[in-house]
């Protein structure tokens, strides 16, 4: 075991060998290429940058860093290669755990390092760069890390069976979550809130989006999650809360919505059309307080709603439409939505919410089930979410 204490440089290493860094402040940059060597942080010990590039890059298979606190990294804010914290690269089964990184360009860059893990660590950016980033590397385990204020909070490309899971992502400059070309990744367990766009899947097939809660994502197009270009994907369990759209699909195919709960949104679910190649089974959801439960603009998705339960829905064995004619008359006009608090157009739901029969039929739920809502107060500026509706549906459209 080597034991540095600061300013020592760090000196060459060998195989499997453990450092401990004592407190106080070790200067950097560093550049790990030995394998298997362990690197352990005791309380106080920081790593500075110098404000030069990455302060630590790891780049030889089986390296673990642990506890570890960085500061003071360069300016470079490139997408895919920012200055960051710590950077793998074809680190193979590498391991960063309980980092702390405060004001820094980019957190953590994992690029060609299959089967990385990244748990605990909390990462502040200043909204530059991403945060949490892995670039074609399968099989990596992002865990129970905190990251706010980055580019994207957290950002997969190209990765097979990766596992996002346990992670709290905020105040993202554009996305709290962003996965883009995955394949059967795990989302689960995420909570993303308060970022500038929301969370998103985008060209990915069968991904498992489970038990995360999306959360208040309000403003001109703003979403909780984003599909765009999914297939086979499965969103089960996960919680849609005080959104301007809870979730939106975009030519996203043969996707399975099971057993989450819609709660406040502007518009819960919404199907936009751009190629017309939405499809969507939902089974089991719940829709409360929304002011909309779903809506479409693509006349040719394929929506099938079976066994949902609404607080709007008549306890009757009829069919429910969880969309009245005038929001789905808006969906493709969406400058009508201007009115859509208005006495005349209020009047025209209710007669509608009494009579089935006048509804129209191409979003019934067959099997619709009544809920009561919860004892709740509406959530301050929740009137305002129609408007924000309608400012996200023109952007869409033009």
């Amino acid at each position: 075991m080597l034991v540095l204490y600061p300013p020592a440089p760090l000196p060459p290493l060998y195989p499997g060998q453990t450092v401990v860094l004592e407190a106080g402040v070790h200067q950097g940059p560093w550049s790990i290429t030995t394998p298997g060597v362990r690197l352990v942080a005791r309380p106080g010990a920081v790593l500075d940058g110098g404000g030069q590039g990455t302060a630590l890059t790891l780049s030889a298979p089986g390296v673990v860093v642990e506890n570890l606190e960085i500061r003071n990294t360069g300016k470079g804010d490139d997408f895919y290669e920012p200055d960051a914290a710590v950077a793998l690269h074809q680190c193979e089964g590498c391991v960063v755990r309980g980092l702390r990184a405060r004001g820094v360009t980019g957190g953590i860059r994992v690029e060609q390092s299959n089967r990385a893990v990244v748990e605990n660590c909390d990462l502040g950016g200043t909204q530059a760069a991403p945060g949490l980033q892995t670039y074609r590397s399968d099989e990596v385990v992002l865990r129970g890390n905190r990251i706010q204020g980055f580019l994207d909070n957290l950002y997969v490309e190209y990765g097979e069976r990766v596992v996002v899971e346990g992670n709290r992502v905020e105040a993202g400059e554009r996305y709290g979550l962003h996965l883009m070309f995955t394949y059967q990744a795990q989302v689960r367990g995420n909570h993303s809130q308060g970022n500038r766009v929301g969370s998103a899947l985008m060209h990915g097939a069968e991904n498992r989006v489970k038990h995360n809660t999306f959360a208040r994502e309000v403003g001109p197009l703003r979403y909780g999650l984003l599909l765009q270009e999914e297939w086979k994907a499965v969103l089960k369990n996960n919680r849609f809360v005080e959104s301007t759209i809870g979730l939106l699909s975009l030519d996203s195919r043969d996707t399975l919505l099971e057993q989450n709960h819609f709660d406040r949104n502007g518009t819960a679910l919404f199907f936009a059309r751009d190629t017309d190649q939405n499809s969507l089974l939902a089974t089991e959801n719940v829709f409360v307080g929304n002011l909309q439960d779903v809506a479409v603009d693509d006349p040719k998705a394929r929506v099938s709603l079976r066994g949902n339960a609404f607080d709007r829905a008549a306890p009757l064995p009829v069919p429910h439409l969880p969309s009245s004619s005038f929001s789905l008359l808006s969906t493709r006009q969406p400058d009508l939505s201007l009115f859509a608090l208005s006495p005349g157009v209020m009047l025209w739901e209710a007669a509608e919410a009494k009579v089935p029969g006048l509804r129209l039929l191409a979003l019934a739920d067959p099997e619709a089930r009544p809920v009561t809502p919860p004892a709740i107060s509406v959530a301050p500026g929740l009137l305002g979410l129609a408007l924000l509706s309608l400012l996200g549906g023109l952007w869409l459209r033009w």
